[in-house]
């Protein structure tokens, strides 16, 4: 790809591609362009070319195709682009509206049997966010914190995020006091020097319970002792602290050593009627509001009396929600973390008709259902993979399995389609219905549910 700088005036934004980009055109050229919408009209300059798209970036509007809200962060926008958010300068309507298109765009492209017509609102716009790790910098002001420019690490600072609870940017602020007091600097990624490298928090969906991460380059934190106190003690909800040790040269955040400073190193939480333990490395849904409609859904559509298999299963909560319709559940999860939360959430809720695996899924999946015998009992599989879709071993397992029906949940639409297509292409599936959930408003990120049945 050829980095260039070529001005292009007066673009008109025809609609929206996944990425979060406004696409325009010039001269038979695809431009994608962030912070841009349908409707604007943009002078832009071009950053990235090949044979027949570009990408550049926004130098000035001439006319927005709608009103921009009032209130925008400080951060947001072409200027300093923080990587938080894409689309904040959209209405929550448009915001929407736009993902669904993408959705029913992307879904009608690829000839699918079935096209989304719905998507679920979050029951909040902003201040949703449950989880955030933040890298730390140095400057002359001294320690800062914020979030990466979208394809750099470059770290854009803010003083109130729109998307995570306030309560998280008072407490990372009174962090980065007190370790700037004990001369803690930030870590330096080109020299691979300095010591604090992200900061982490995570709430609760009521936000009475908070945990910080700090991720630190190797395990010396001058003054923790007094660092837990005041932090304790000014945050009474806080009710843990762990430090994180990561000694690579590496864009992973966290690395395999820890030291617990103080509490716990999880906190607990609640989703629907059941109640979790979510250590700080599980995976958690981000917005738990969204969550909980999302397992509401999943749990109308397992079968009663089957079998479940729920691959990629994290701290349990699919596994745990549905597990009083099914004969039994089998949870599938690689991250052991994860899988001791899920065993003592099982254990919590009271839920005896449930098995932990810890383990890859590719690994697991295929001796799992080679077990299951058609006809014996009815099987049902859930899978919420990662943003790089199920593994080819698992869906491929899902095929030679008797499982009469999959409920896919995607964070990702790329990889979702690709996986559709191969269960229903090489294993007979058939797409019974789509459906989009919010789960990052202010953001272009789209999470799905697909329900598909053998036919």
């Amino acid at each position: 790809m050829k980095k260039m700088n070529k001005k292009i005036k007066s673009l008109k934004i025809e609609k929206h591609a996944l990425g979060g980009y406004g696409l325009g055109f010039d001269d038979g050229l695809a431009i994608f362009v962030p912070y841009a919408h349908p409707g604007d009209v943009v002078d832009v300059a071009v950053t990235k070319s090949r044979k027949d798209h570009a990408f550049a970036e926004v130098q000035s509007y001439i006319s927005r195709g709608e009103a921009v809200p009032a209130e925008l962060c400080p951060s947001f926008g072409p200027e300093r682009a923080c990587g938080g958010c894409d689309w904040q300068d959209l209405s929550y309507a448009s915001q929407l509206k736009y993902k669904l298109e993408l959705l029913q765009e992307l879904f009608t492209g690829k000839g699918m049997q079935v096209i989304p017509e719905v998507i679920h609102p979050s029951p909040r716009e902003f201040h949703y966010r449950n989880k955030v790790f933040m890298p730390v910098a140095q400057s002359d002001a001294g320690l800062s914190f914020g979030i990466y420019k979208p394809g750099t690490h470059q770290v854009v600072t803010h003083a109130q995020c729109r998307i995570h609870p306030p309560v998280f940017d008072r407490l990372a602020a009174r962090v980065m006091e007190l370790c700037a007091k004990a001369k803690v600097t930030a870590y330096d990624e080109a020299g691979h020097t300095g010591h604090l490298r992200h900061i982490g928090i995570r709430s609760s969906k009521d936000e009475s319970r908070l945990l910080l991460i700090l991720v630190t380059r190797s395990a010396k934190l001058p003054f923790s002792g007094l660092l837990v106190k005041k932090l304790s003690t000014e945050f009474p909800n806080l009710v843990g602290i762990v430090q994180n040790i990561n000694r690579e040269v590496t864009n992973v955040i966290l690395g395999d050593e820890e030291k617990l400073l103080y509490g716990k190193p999880y906190l607990m939480d609640e989703l629907l009627d059941k109640r979790f333990r979510v250590h700080y490395q599980s995976f958690w849904q981000a917005n738990g509001r969204v969550a909980e409609l999302l397992l509401e859904r999943i749990r109308s559509e397992v079968e009663e009396g089957c079998t479940l298999i729920d691959a990629y299963s994290g701290s349990g909560s699919i596994g745990i929600v549905c597990a009083a319709k099914t004969a039994r559940t089998l949870c599938i999860e690689t991250n052991p973390a994860a899988t001791k939360d899920a065993e003592y959430n099982a254990q919590l809720n009271a839920v005896d008709n449930i098995s932990f695996i810890n383990a890859d899924c590719a690994a697991a999946m295929p001796d799992l259902v080679a077990e299951m015998q058609a006809g014996s009992s009815r099987l049902n599989v859930v899978l919420d993979p990662p943003r790089t879709g199920a593994q080819r071993a698992v869906l491929e397992a899902i095929i030679a399995s008797p499982a009469s029906k999959v409920i896919y949940m995607s964070c990702y639409p790329i990889t979702l389609v690709r996986d559709l297509q191969i269960l229903c292409d090489e294993g007979g599936f058939r797409l019974m219905s789509v459906e989009a959930f919010d789960m990052f408003p202010q953001t272009w990120h789209i999470e799905s549910l697909v329900i598909l049945e053998r036919s």
